[in-house]
């Protein structure tokens, strides 16, 4: 019965943690090369295979800190950046408790980072989930309304007009899906690769 048992347990781990594992990501890799391979992009927006070539993925979120930038949302992780330990990068989120006081210092750190950064903008101005982190810290989105309210601070040192950043932000705009599920949300790398086309052109 032990023996059994035994071969049992070491066919079951080949066959789960080898075998099916490596056929998966093999078809995955030959169905969805792109998708399979973290959706990376190129400088002109463009889908890439090539990781040398990429400046980021469309499902996974950065940090943008340039001013003439669409700044992304709050990260728990820092989107998966680490200078001390790159092993060490995960996702995840804050979870403070609402009675953690560790939550209103951290809201009130990023509130005035953000008006510091933003100073035509008041405080009633900003959405939410500016303030906010996502449960991943790996949003590559904002809400249509976060990315607008950032237009004042990118005209100004990229020079470009309130309507051209308007547009751009329009066009990187995904709708509902289906139209009525969930909410129109801004892809943050489209848009601040848009803006990088326009400003190297000038």
């Amino acid at each position: 019965m032990l023996r059994t048992l035994l071969s049992f347990f070491v066919v079951m781990l080949i066959l789960c943690a080898l075998v099916y594992p490596f056929a998966l990501n093999t078809f995955a890799k030959f169905i969805f090369p792109y998708q399979s391979s973290g959706s990376l992009v190129d400088k002109e927006g463009h889908v890439t295979l090539d990781i040398s070539k990429a400046v980021g993925s469309k499902l996974l979120g950065q940090e943008f800190t340039k001013p003439y930038f669409l700044h992304s949302r709050i990260s728990a992780v820092n989107y998966n950046t680490s200078e001390i330990n790159q092993s060490s990068v995960s996702s995840g989120g804050f979870n403070y408790a609402m009675s953690n006081p560790a939550l209103k210092e951290r809201i009130q750190k990023d509130l005035q980072k953000f008006l510091d950064e933003n100073s035509q903008i008041s405080k009633e101005q900003i959405p939410l989930d500016l303030l906010s982190a996502s449960g991943s810290g790996l949003d590559p989105h904002i809400s249509l309304q976060a990315a607008l309210v950032q237009i004042p601070r990118i005209t100004q040192y990229s020079k470009l007009s309130k309507e051209e950043l308007e547009k751009i932000i329009q066009e990187n705009t995904e709708s509902k899906f289906l139209g009525i599920f969930g909410e129109e949300k801004v892809n943050v790398l489209a848009v601040n690769i848009a803006i990088a086309k326009v400003i190297n052109k000038e």
